[in-house]
């Protein structure tokens, strides 16, 4: 727009006021106003640092702040990109990572001929209390199955190895069935791409049965109606029937651009700082909330296949699996539900799940899963909360299955 076209309607507007004091203040304003908009949308790479967090105008990162996971399979054809050539690829290239090794005394077999869903927690082998609230509350698989009773569901445990629990552990696994130990992993968090890996090696050589697998952590509270509604319409959706259509799929909720973290106050930041030899762009590529991620059981295949032909894994799960590794591989990502509501930084409460889309579906089940002072207590009950969550839930669950009737 011409110069004379831009300011002469304002001058003509403000020459009308009796005061030249105020004639010439609002002229000077709407100027810098007008020459700082003209900057900034301009050239809004300078006002913009992709390390840091992003300001109101500034644009989405480009690509270039994003690091590939190329270079670490090198033998996989840039041309062709579709989940099913890598997975063809990468079980001819040498295994790099040796097999975990599963505790026969709590060892649950997957025997059934056929799974919709497998839940599989990642649990720490301290953790009793905390189980036993999961499987009497939001993994109560025999009120699960009442609410749906076409999908075939289980739920597993994947415990890391700490010997001073294994008495425990034995016990508990007579009762309930539904323990999965590794040995050769170690309890601390920095192993957390290795349990999932081990999570993964579980379903791929012992549990093909099932069609879908969501994996979670035993601090998170998950809505697991929503959960079973949107398996449920996957399962009848007459393209993932066929055999022509894409597996490879994940759900999840979606993180955009997510800032690497380089250095951190905190102790819990601190799990998730990252050296930029590690990874030395800004930014992540889109990765999906380790809140709990819903995927086929071939994107489980395919994932644990990368993980073992990749000589320097990456050391924070979520973003390696559902990010690096996915992004190359071009897994589509997508929201388990529209408008799904997850819960950060806070405790889960009542008015989470009130949500007026129903959207809530996963939430930090104690403020332990944010502070390292209060999870080194270990095992402790949750039962309370959760009884109070899941009640709400299934009582709203009832009421919207009596009005449809």
């Amino acid at each position: 727009m011409p110069f004379k076209q831009l300011y002469v309607p304002f001058l003509r507007q403000y020459l009308r006021f009796p005061s030249l004091s105020i004639k010439l203040l609002l002229f000077i304003t709407i100027f810098i106003f007008l020459i700082g908009t003209k900057q900034i949308f301009s050239n809004k790479t300078s006002w913009c640092n992709p390390e840091q967090s992003l300001w109101w105008f500034c644009p989405w990162p480009g690509p270039e702040t994003v690091c590939s996971w190329d270079e670490h399979f090198s033998k996989a054809n840039p041309n062709n990109r579709s989940p099913a050539s890598y997975h063809k690829v990468l079980r001819s290239l040498p295994k790099r990572r040796s097999s975990f090794l599963f505790n026969n005394l709590t060892l649950t077999q997957c025997n059934e001929s056929s799974l919709d869903l497998l839940i599989f927690i990642i649990s720490k082998c301290s953790h009793g209390s905390i189980r036993q609230s999961i499987r009497r509350t939001w993994a109560n698989q025999r009120l699960l199955q009442q609410f749906f009773p076409d999908l075939h569901i289980k739920l597993l445990f994947l415990l890391d190895n700490d010997p001073h629990s294994t008495p425990k552990l034995v016990l508990e696994h007579q009762f309930y069935q539904d323990l999965v130990q590794v040995t050769n992993l170690p309890e601390q968090y920095d192993y957390v791409t290795q349990r999932e890996s081990a999570l993964y090696e579980f379903v791929v050589n012992r549990c093909q049965q099932t069609r879908f697998v969501f994996k979670t952590d035993d601090d998170i509270f998950i809505n697991t109606i929503l959960l079973l509604s949107k398996v449920q319409s996957l399962t009848n959706n007459a393209k993932m029937k066929d055999k022509t259509t894409n597996k490879y799929l994940m759900f999840g909720f979606p993180i955009e651009h997510g800032l690497v973290v380089r250095h951190s106050a905190d102790q819990v930041g601190q799990r998730y700082v990252i050296t930029k030899d590690e990874y030395s762009c800004p930014r992540y590529p889109t990765f999906l909330s380790g809140f709990g991620y819903l995927m086929t059981v071939e994107t489980c295949s395919l994932l644990f296949d990368a993980y073992v032909s990749d000589e320097r894994p990456f050391l924070l799960s979520d973003v390696y699996f559902t990010g690096l590794l996915a992004e190359m591989m071009q897994i589509p990502r997508m929201k388990i539900i529209e408008n799904v509501n997850y819960r950060y930084e806070s405790q889960c409460n009542e008015e989470f799940f009130r949500e007026k889309e129903n959207s809530a579906l996963a939430c930090a089940a104690s403020n332990d899963h944010f502070d390292v002072k209060q999870s080194k207590g270990g095992d402790r009950s949750l039962m309370n909360d959760y009884n109070r969550y899941w009640t709400m839930l299934i009582e709203r669950h009832r009421t919207s299955m009596n009005s449809k009737r």
